[in-house]
């Protein structure tokens, strides 16, 4: 009877440091390192900061890629103009043309990506990582 007793023990002994790993996520020489927050060096010469005007009539050369949202929203330009997307955003972006047209690649915060929009018309895109991020448009005239 005793050793059914000692066995009994030995079995929920087991049980529950394995329930105690599993619940941790594994043992200790089998995690996988976790990421590092590192702070984010805002850049040391920032432009002046201006009232952005309404979307349908934003004007100008630039967007950014801020708080998962492309600023502006929509930016009017004229045929042939080259217009830079920066990522001041903490994470990764892409900046992926909704029909092919462009396409940045994977923006590291702090890049920049450039295209040239030759055509007239409208150039809706959005943010491939983030799928929940609005798309934009660039509309050249």
């Amino acid at each position: 009877m005793q050793t059914k007793s000692i066995a009994i023990t030995i079995v929920v002994v087991i049980v529950l440091i394995g329930g105690y790993f599993l619940f941790r996520g594994g043992s200790p020489s089998y995690q996988t390192p976790q990421p590092t927050m590192q702070p984010v060096t805002p850049p040391t010469s920032a432009p002046a900061a201006t009232a952005p005007a309404p979307a349908a009539q934003a004007t100008g050369t630039s967007v950014t890629i801020q708080n998962f949202a492309f600023n502006p929203g929509s930016l009017t330009v004229k045929a042939g103009t080259t217009v830079t997307f920066t990522n001041q955003d903490s994470v990764p972006h892409t900046v992926t043309s909704d029909t092919g047209a462009f396409d940045s690649g994977t923006l590291a915060p702090g890049k920049s990506f450039t295209f040239t929009f030759q055509t007239p018309g409208s150039y809706s895109y959005h943010c491939s990582i983030h799928a929940s991020m609005a798309h934009a448009t660039i509309i050249a005239q």
